[in-house]
């Protein structure tokens, strides 16, 4: 041993080790293991148990099994020694461990010994593991009569640090019943009392539990908005790395993969960096794969990290992905009945460890595989296990469970059963997406329920009533656009980010245009949207209810003399409904994928037509293919319905690629009023006008754009057909004059440059003289435009999410209320577009509708002008 050794304390060192548990657990264990062996060597008892304890609580910090073979030894050295006070210490952390194994009688046995070795004071703190064992045991009952003498105590001590200790595991018992109101104030005053007392870590992971507790009673915007308030500039990279890891659960939850997949990157290469395997982030990668639609690839990286974990003896770990691995099997369609009893083991081990929620949730995916397997005896046991997540487990498990109840009583053969619990679940998810604000959030929320909704599609194709299945094509089908619009969050910091942010845009379009280098203000331009997005997530859902969801006889009753053809998918095949004077037809349509291939086709062929310096034979070929996929999609599409529909104005309610086909290239639709809408329940709230607010006065804008030839042409033109317009061309189309014209407009015409962003569609935007403004800019309006026309824009175009909820400049239109938009899924030409637009606004003034007055002005084009057909009419019509 060297003369250092010998001068060390180890008595010192295992209260260090004891001390760093909590913000470093692998660094802890290797100190205490180092105390231990100094204690033994110097043949310190006291130190020996010091050290085992501080060892035992790092190992169990770490999931490691052997955290209960320490602390046995340390109770035996004590015991040998006459150590009492020690001795009453190392019980009170094998009672923890003895609660985790599900020993509970014997873990409050433990408790009441060491109480008796010990003074007031320290009674007072063994409240602390009293109330951990009542979280390990699950109570239902509220056995904390002690804890507020015990608290009194420390307070009268001046014990800080264990009056916060005390607070965060009642608190945390609290949230673990559900009782979130009386649970947050502990974790608020235990995160406070830590931080006065420079306990940096400890009060970070209060408030991850506060992020988690938010989550868990689904309230998305305050977990981001908590995760977006730590800072994690004063605390370990390793800690960071579990911020970084929490932020990508959390915006799992919102199925925002790509984030949440770059948080898991940027947790892995702390851990890399430390030569530490990240076992959380290896898990919930695995998760992620999963969730993001790829179970195949999920299936095999959680068998791969199940072998893995059972060779490091890793046993949590080894369940973790064991269950992972389930759930990834019956998403894939591959579940076999040699998975089931490793799955319950799985299940088992997590329970006996304390981590009941992710153990129910195996349990969860047991009961799927079971009713897969044909198992319903043993589906229904294992949901009825899970009665604690179906009553207060977060959101997507409450859902998966009235999901799981559907299948059983489908099994059974009870199919109004299976459908009252779908939409049980779908309500659940209804009250889930009226607490978020964020356009955002609502419409990823869909992905939750999808499931759900094919179910009851299933079933009522089955049915073969084309009632029931328009009511479960409805049930999920953007449902988002049904709430009342929210404001973002009026914050100091959002505004400069988003003012910034048009700045910055402007600057790098004027680099491109110069042929100038972009790397720093790219750089600049991704730093400000993460802000931006991030913090437009923060808005709360709006109390109000959301706006009424209209019965079928409404919505028939609303259509009059038009048809309603409203397209479903379901499994790649396609089914449309229509309806006329009230009369509702199934057509089965076949296959999608033709029909997408075709729509991809056409799209290819009206953007080579829409660019310039084409030669002749080129433009003939291109527009020849282009009437050739519109043919084809003509009779895939219309010709079914034709004996129903006629050649009435019609409402079509698309679905997935259906939603980018520009409508009127269609033979049969040549002509003919017909306006697109994200639901039928969409289009009856813009139409009805029990649900619009009266205008104040006839306002009518029209703006012009920077870089276009004819845009200044066509705002001229077409302000000579109006009394009074509010033009802006030139410097004066900034955005926050035209923002302020477009707030309550009636008609609001626009010739500009518009850019879709597939990569994050609320950035999609119009070119403005001083940048562009965005989906989050025409959020803060207060009122929008009645109708408003995007001419020479490609900007129809909206992201589809499950549930077909869109994103987008247009879907953040009718968010709002805007009744109709005219815009094209296509780039078009900018100067004959100025022939198309003067053509329909005559039609506007003379009072047609805005889905006629487009039919007119398309019908009077020539056929070389096919390119803008890509215009389609949305909303309201």
């Amino acid at each position: 041993m060297t003369t250092h050794a010998r001068d060390e304390d180890p008595l010192a060192l295992a209260q260090s080790a004891f001390d760093l548990v909590e913000a470093d657990a692998a660094a802890a264990g290797e100190l205490a293991e180092r105390a231990l062996a100094l204690a033994r060597a110097q043949h310190q008892a006291e130190a020996q148990v010091a050290a085992l304890h501080a060892l035992s609580f790092a190992r169990h910090e770490l999931g490691d099994p052997r955290a209960i073979i320490a602390i046995r030894a340390a109770i035996r050295i004590g015991e040998r020694h006459g150590l009492a006070r020690r001795t009453a210490f190392a019980r009170r952390r094998l009672a923890l461990d003895l609660a985790g194994r599900g020993a509970i009688s014997a873990a409050l046995r433990e408790l009441d010994a060491a109480c008796a070795s010990l003074d007031p004071h320290e009674q007072a703190r063994s409240e602390v593991f009293r109330i951990g064992v009542l979280w390990y045991a699950g109570k239902a009952t509220k056995p904390l009569s002690g804890t507020d003498r015990a608290l009194e105590t420390l307070r009268r001590e001046g014990d800080t640090f264990w009056e916060a200790q005390l607070l965060r595991n009642r608190g945390g018992l609290l949230a673990e019943r559900g009782d979130y109101a009386a649970a947050e104030p502990d974790l608020i005053r235990a995160r406070d009392l830590f931080s006065s007392i420079g306990a940096k870590a400890a009060a970070f992971a209060i408030e991850s539990q506060l992020v988690r507790v938010a989550l868990t009673r689904g309230d998305l915007p305050e977990s981001l908005a908590r995760l977006d308030a730590i800072n994690v500039e004063d605390v370990s990279a390793r800690i960071a790395a579990e911020h970084e890891l929490l932020r990508a659960k959390t915006l799992a939850g919102a199925h925002l993969w790509s984030e949440a997949l770059d948080a898991i990157r940027q947790a892995q290469v702390v851990w890399d960096r430390a030569a530490r395997a990240g076992h959380e982030g290896r898990l919930e990668v695995i998760r992620l794969t999963l969730l993001a639609g790829d179970p195949v690839r999920a299936h095999a990286l959680a068998l791969q990290a199940r072998r893995s974990f059972a060779a490091q003896q890793r046993e949590l770990h080894a369940a973790r992905a064991g269950g992972l691995a389930l759930a990834a099997a019956i998403a894939a369609g591959g579940v076999r009945r040699s998975a089931l009893r490793p799955g319950r083991r799985a299940a088992a081990i997590l329970a006996a460890n304390g981590w009941r929620e992710d153990a129910l949730r195996v349990r969860l995916a047991v009961a799927r595989a079971a009713i897969e397997l044909g198992s319903i005896r043993l589906a229904r046991r294992e949901l009825a296990a899970c009665s604690a997540l179906r009553r207060r487990g977060p959101v997507p498990d409450r859902i998966e469970a009235r999901h799981v109840e559907a299948l059983i009583r489908l099994a059974e053969g009870d199919d109004g059963g299976a459908q009252r619990a779908a939409r049980n679940g779908l309500r659940l998810l209804e009250d889930h997406r009226a607490a978020l604000g964020a356009s955002e959030l609502r419409a990823t929320a869909s992905a939750i329920g999808a499931e759900l909704a094919r179910l009851g599609l299933r079933i009522a194709l089955a049915d073969g009533s084309p009632g029931a299945l328009l009511e479960w094509a409805e049930a999920l089908r953007a449902s988002a656009l049904r709430l009342t619009p929210v404001t973002p969050p009026e914050s100091a910091d959002l505004r400069a980010a988003m003012t910034e942010l048009r700045l910055v845009s402007a600057r790098i379009g004027r680099a491109d245009h110069d042929d100038r280098s972009t790397r720093l203000l790219v750089a600049s331009q991704a730093r400000l949207e993460t802000q931006v997005r991030r913090l437009s997530r923060h808005a709360a859902g709006d109390p109000e209810p959301s706006r009424a969801t209209p019965k079928q006889i409404e919505i028939t009753a609303t259509l009059g003399e038009r048809a309603l053809a409203e397209f479903v998918e379901l499994d790649g095949h396609l089914t449309a409904v229509t309806a006329v004077h009230g009369r509702l037809t199934r057509h089965d349509l076949g296959p999608l994928a033709p029909v997408a291939e075709q729509i991809e086709w056409l799209d290819f062929a009206l953007r080579r037509l829409a660019q310039r310096r084409r030669a002749a034979p080129q433009r003939t070929s291109m527009l020849e293919g282009a009437r050739a996929s519109a043919q084809e999609l003509c009779e895939q599409l219309l010709r079914p319905l034709a004996p129903e529909i006629g050649d009435r104005e019609l409402v079509i309610v698309p679905t997935g690629p259906l939603h980018e086909l520009p409508w009127s290239m269609l033979p049969a639709l040549r002509g003919r009023p017909l306006v697109v809408s994200p639901s039928a329940a969409t289009w009856w709230a813009l139409q009805n006008p029990r649900v619009r607010r009266r205008r104040r006065r006839h306002k009518v804008v029209l703006v012009g754009g920077p870089r276009l030839r004819h845009a200044t042409a066509e705002i001229n033109a077409v302000a000579g057909l109006y009394a009074a317009p509010e033009v802006l061309t030139g410097r004066a189309a900034a955005a926050a004059a035209v923002l302020r014209a477009l707030d309550g407009a009636t008609v609001a015409h626009l010739a500009c440059h518009g850019r879709f962003r597939s990569d994050s569609p609320l950035f999609s935007s119009l070119e403005l003289a001083d940048g562009p403004v965005n989906a989050y800019d025409l959020q803060r309006l207060r009122r929008a435009p009645e109708l408003i026309v995007l001419a020479a824009c490609d900007l129809a175009v909206s992201d589809a999410h499950p549930g077909d909820e869109l994103l987008g400049f247009v879907a953040a239109l009718l968010d709002m209320g805007t009744r109709s938009i005219i815009a094209s899924v296509v780039p078009v030409p900018d100067a004959p577009a100025k022939r198309l637009m003067l053509g329909l606004h005559h039609q506007l003034i003379a009072g047609a509708s805005p889905a006629a007055a487009l039919a007119e002005a398309l019908a009077a084009l020539p056929a070389s002008q096919s390119a803008l057909k890509g215009f389609v009419c949305l909303g309201a019509g």
